[in-house]
């Protein structure tokens, strides 16, 4: 038996709250939604309607469980081509220890976000001007380029251990060096990783050799309390380092570009305009599309420069126009302070001069 077939549910199990978000990604209508728990063979009229997905999903999730039929929602969504990014992140899920992203700092805090959107006067202000802004912002092709070239340093990180699998996000700082999370490589409650595997090419649609290159388990160097570490590669590659850091100033509205692996699925990038509410010495909060797996993702300005190593992401309920919203607050570590460190520590990387 494995938590798909777990009665009753544990929602404080790291599963069904990954599972919640991959259908979240992956059927983002309840049209659609409806259809694949059609297919799965939900009890006619039982369909939960809420007004937001995430809390559908939840609810969908617990209505397929105590109707055992969690499993065929699965494996449904694991056939479905319309879930091509996630289909195999789906088939993960059937098994019997699947990989779940490692633990974040505790970012649900009550006092973790500092951010200026919690006054609502700035709420009021931001959430409307960000989605007009998605419908309307225009920005130079040489943007789209430079996403593209930067994402083929980002790779996803299969992570082990002991017996337990695991996923995170990584990115070149030298041809033979990853930056990523502590948190990713220390997990809270088995210890320290005991493989790592990263693949820089696991994306939608990808042809060719992919490339994969396992790290060097005794090489991880890293800092708990500012959140990152380094991972040697087995065998340099040939592709760019990621520069860190940038001249020009990290402001409050700045947008940010983010290369991740959410959910432990195929490599996509978030472009959020008026995304960063606070910056700080240690930290930089912002508002943007991120999920669990997407821990030790390059947080970049729009020249494509490194400002933040991202690290932790939690669900809050703003008002906007008299109506509850549900928004993501994330917060990456300030690069400035990791490159500091590489410095410190004598520790190889590409600083962007």
């Amino acid at each position: 038996m494995t938590f798909l077939d777990a009665l009753p549910q544990d929602w404080t199990r790291s599963e069904l709250r990954e599972l919640r978000d991959l259908f979240v990604m992956a059927y983002r209508r309840p049209t659609v939604a409806e259809q694949v728990a059609d297919q799965a063979g939900i009890v006619a009229g039982t369909f939960p309607n809420y007004a937001d997905m995430r809390t559908t999903w939840t609810e969908l999730i617990r209505v397929m469980g105590d109707q055992g039929r969690l499993r065929p929602l699965v494996e449904a969504a694991a056939k479905d081509p319309a879930a091509a990014a996630y289909r195999l992140r789906f088939a993960e899920m059937l098994s019997e220890d699947p990989p779940i992203a490692a633990p974040q700092p505790g970012a649900g805090a009550d006092d973790w976000w500092r951010g200026d959107d919690s006054e609502p006067v700035v709420a009021a202000r931001v959430f409307p001007e960000r989605l007009m802004e998605r419908r309307t912002r225009l920005l130079p092709i040489q943007l789209a380029e430079a996403v593209v070239a930067a994402a083929r340093s980002v790779a996803k990180l299969s992570l082990t251990f002991g017996s337990h699998p695991a996923h995170g996000t990584g990115f070149l700082i030298a041809g033979d060096a990853l930056l990523t999370n502590h948190h990713n490589v220390v997990h809270e409650e088995f210890g320290p990783v005991t493989s790592v595997v990263a693949e820089f090419d696991h994306q939608l649609g990808f042809g060719g050799k992919a490339l994969v290159r396992r790290c060097v388990i005794a090489s991880v160097v890293g800092d708990a309390a500012h959140d990152w570490a380094v991972l040697k590669l087995e065998t340099p590659v040939e592709r760019e380092p990621l520069p860190l850091g940038t001249q020009f100033e990290v402001a409050v509205d700045d947008t940010v570009v983010i290369v991740q692996h959410p959910g432990g699925g195929f490599k996509q990038f978030a472009l959020e305009p008026l995304a960063i509410r606070l910056v700080e010495a240690d930290r930089i909060q912002y508002l943007a599309d991120t999920q669990q797996g997407s821990s030790g993702s390059p947080v970049f300005n729009t020249r494509m420069e490194v400002i933040a190593l991202h690290h932790a992401e939690a669900e809050a309920t703003v008002v906007v126009e008299g109506a509850p919203t549900v928004v993501w607050r994330n917060q990456g570590i300030n690069i400035s302070r990791v490159t500091k460190a590489l410095t410190d520590r004598d520790i190889g990387f590409t600083a962007n001069e």
